[in-house]
């Protein structure tokens, strides 16, 4: 087994917050979906496919991307996630097209699979037992940072530059970060713990193992509300702009802000959470969470104006930020020890969620407006309800 470090190096810390960061591209998908939308003139459904074409990977290569970091190990699968993610931002400065950019959202949704199952146990085995909580909630609010600075990018750029480079802005700015985190995380020396004992399972087995779970019905009534919970975030980023455009006659480059104002609520929310919790139990807040969500979409359903829809947006945003917790945490206590490896793979998978919800956004969103994106939403809250007051009777 690796021996952890004793202390973690100031310049180990610059690398594993530069790699936060790049966890943090996934959330370019919503500006970047609306902006391509305005300037190919695209319908609402055929937008929804970016956001698709990221998501989608959870459900076909969370199992295989464990299996391969099992095999070539943690720092290798993040090097490899992070160099995805740059060459994902690099071929929309090459050409601008439709094609071009469901490329790199599906090479940034590969990229963000294994980030997601490989960078935690990456940073477990880099950082000091007694720092690694704290390490990981800084890396969260970096990651958020990459979230909320990315709207008001893509929104100067597209400002500062109509009829040029745009948006796009947006992408050399966050390849020069992405590049640092590869450059510095290959120069860093990682001693990672051996894998032998998992080098011989396979894909096949991997998925058994998931499909097995299925079979309890706590997995399976959690893996349904998490696939939810994606979804209504995913298509918040989304929806959240254009929403203030049909009711507030606002400009793409000002409406975007509003996906600024969804991710600072979400980071408000994070860091008043743990303290929350010490004085109200995790069920009671839940309901708490999603009181706050259902009047949030609301505001979103039948405001008219700016503050009652950036009201409802924030919301949204400070409520939902803790379900995915809330529930996981409460979920995975239920499940055997030796199964909840099993657990967590399948629980990534749930983001396809990512990709069912915009997708079906899309076509409510042509047909009845942003109202109808709205009640999609609302369909997935509908089911965490449903799961909450469940749980409540176990």
């Amino acid at each position: 087994m690796a021996k952890k470090p004793s202390k973690l190096a100031p310049g180990m810390l610059v690398t594993l917050v530069l790699c936060y960061f790049t966890e943090g591209f996934v959330d370019i998908v919503g500006v970047v979906s609306n902006m391509v939308q305005k300037d190919l003139g695209q319908t609402h459904t055929q937008a929804s496919l970016m956001p698709s074409m990221v998501f989608i990977w959870f459900l076909i290569l969370s199992v295989p991307a464990g299996l391969l970091t099992n095999r070539i190990g943690r720092r290798k699968m993040v090097l490899g996630s992070i160099f995805l993610s740059v060459l994902a931002l690099v071929l929309p400065l090459l050409g601008y097209s439709y094609p071009v950019i469901l490329l790199a959202m599906m090479l940034v949704g590969i990229g963000h699979v294994a980030l997601q199952v490989s960078l935690k146990p990456l940073v477990s085995t880099m950082v000091p037992g007694d720092d690694l909580a704290g390490i990981m909630s800084f890396g969260q609010f970096t990651k958020a940072i990459a979230s909320l600075t990315a709207p008001i990018i893509a929104s100067l750029g597209a400002i500062w530059f109509a009829g040029g480079i745009g948006w796009r802005l947006l992408l050399p700015v966050f390849m020069v970060i992405g590049c640092l985190a590869f450059a510095s995380l290959s120069l860093s020396k990682v001693h990672e713990p051996s894998m032998e004992d998992n080098q011989n399972l396979g894909v096949k087995e991997g998925f058994q193992d998931c499909l097995k779970l299925l079979g309890s019905s706590l997995v399976l009534l959690t893996f349904v509300a998490i696939l939810c919970h994606v979804g209504v975030n995913v298509g918040m980023n989304i929806s959240s702009p254009k929403i203030l455009m049909e009711r507030c006659d606002l400009p793409l480059e000002k409406a975007a802000l509003a996906s600024t104002a969804y991710f600072l609520s979400r980071t408000v929310s994070s860091f008043c959470t743990p303290f929350i919790l010490r004085l109200v139990p995790g069920r009671k807040y839940l309901t708490v969470c999603l009181s706050l969500m259902t009047l949030g979409l609301l505001a979103m359903a039948f405001g008219r104006n700016a503050v009652l829809l950036y009201s409802g947006i924030c919301l949204v945003g400070f409520g939902g930020v803790n379900v995915y917790p809330l529930i996981f945490s409460n979920a995975i206590l239920k499940v055997e020890d030796k199964k909840r490896n099993v657990f967590s793979s399948l629980m990534a998978m749930a983001f396809i969620g990512g990709a069912i919800f915009p997708t079906l956004m899309g076509v409510a969103g042509d047909r009845f407006g942003q109202v109808g994106a709205v009640g999609m939403m609302a369909v997935g809250l509908a089911y965490l309800w449903f799961y909450s007051r469940s749980e409540a009777r176990n």
